[in-house]
């Protein structure tokens, strides 16, 4: 029981963050599935493959920043918080919205596919595809409620680290939902991010399996 609400809880953070994305109207935002468990066990390693990015991008001119909870509009709100010199003394830049800029592959001008990091995310959890890789992670949920030919499903040990994980993952979601929802306007990295993400995702759909709707 603590394995499947760990599994939940992670897929409802995720449902919850497409949900804001279509109701804000983002471009392509229908397509996003919250109900398909495809679809929402992408989120986490998505956005680790965009940790993954700007780490590789940004790790001379970008070390550090910060998440901070500030006073905006009468409103406190979760903001993204990047240290600058103000004559001459340290102090954070909060840009509002928090994600409202552009990343644009050199020479091209388009927003970046994330091809590289996800080929070395796939390799780095030792799956064939991030297709096969997604379709794994979604039908765990079903390895763990239902019997199949070996029998009725059982766990020899629940680890702590596996709640611990799926902690972590539930605040990574709600705090992109933090960043993303009180702000009507379409934030131009969200756009761009929400594209590359369809792109993972669109070869998968909703064909059988554990990537059913329910």
């Amino acid at each position: 029981m603590a394995i499947f609400r760990g599994i939940t809880a992670e897929e409802e953070a995720a449902s919850g963050l497409m949900w804001c994305l279509r109701e804000l109207e983002y471009v392509g935002a229908s397509y996003l599935m919250p109900r398909n468990h495809v679809h929402k066990h992408a989120a986490i390693p998505f956005l680790r493959i965009i940790g993954l990015f700007f780490g590789q991008t940004f790790d001379k001119t970008l070390k550090e920043y910060g998440l901070h909870i500030k006073d905006e509009d009468g409103q406190r709100r979760l903001m993204l918080a990047f240290p600058i010199k103000v004559a001459g003394e340290d102090t954070w830049a909060y840009p509002i919205p928090p994600l409202n800029f552009g990343v644009s592959v050199a020479g091209t001008g388009l927003p970046p596919s994330y091809a590289t990091q996800i080929s070395a995310y796939v390799t780095a959890k030792g799956a064939n595809s991030i297709k096969s890789y997604l379709k794994k992670e979604a039908n765990l949920r079903n390895e763990i409620l239902y019997a199949g030919p070996d029998g009725y499903p059982q766990v020899p040990e629940l680890k702590a680290e596996f709640i611990q994980e799926k902690t972590s993952h539930v605040l990574t979601l709600l705090q992109t939902y933090l960043l993303i929802q009180p702000y009507p306007e379409r934030q131009p990295y969200v756009q761009d991010a929400l594209t590359a993400f369809l792109s993972v995702v669109g070869a998968i759909g909703s064909q059988g399996g554990a990537s059913n709707e329910v």
